[in-house]
């Protein structure tokens, strides 16, 4: 299905310098950074890509509230019920590089056009096999970048590998 059909496809207004060290707001721009502004633009659940620079084809964000975002960077609004938001971010983040770097107009920058967005293609499985995709990406995703789960997840298992080796090496058969 193409993307066009089931999702509301827009840019932001703000332009980088008006960013706010400490702003009350995410304010979305054409990098993983997330900067800061004192008003927003969109209050929704969406994805946020960039659409020059460049970020094109590696910058996602999973975005669910208010926030701004910069004159250069895609929205993407899921208002299809057929598609979980989660499920679209996971596909895209895995396969809008391969498509872009194909269809990109390739300037002094590379960017995309909002006809290339319109015109990717999605997969729609079932809901169901979406929602159980989307918790197993969370789980992955929480261990890999979440200091407060990932981190102990991760020292707990080389502790039981620490203790396994040690009472494997430290056993010895009796001697007759």
């Amino acid at each position: 299905m193409n993307l066009g059909c089931v999702a509301s496809i827009s840019t932001g207004s703000s332009n980088t310098n008006e960013f706010i060290e400490d702003g009350k707001y995410p304010f979305y721009v054409r990098s993983q950074d997330v900067l800061r502004k004192n008003t927003w633009e969109f209050d929704e659940t969406a994805i946020v890509t960039a659409g020059d620079g460049v970020g094109v084809g590696k910058v996602f964000h999973f975005v669910e509230g208010k926030y701004a975002l910069h004159q250069r960077a895609y929205r993407i609004r899921i208002t299809d019920s057929r598609i979980l938001s989660k499920f679209f971010f996971y596909y895209m983040k895995a396969n809008f590089l391969s498509y872009i770097t194909k269809n990109a107009v390739h300037a002094s920058v590379t960017s995309i056009r909002r006809h290339m967005l319109d015109n990717y293609l999605i997969p729609v499985p079932p809901l169901a096999e979406q929602a159980r995709i989307v918790s197993i990406l969370d789980r992955f995703d929480a261990l890999c970048n979440d200091l407060t789960s990932g981190l102990p997840a991760e020292i707990e298992a080389r502790k039981k590998q620490y203790e396994y080796c040690r009472d494997k090496l430290l056993t010895f058969k009796e001697a007759v």
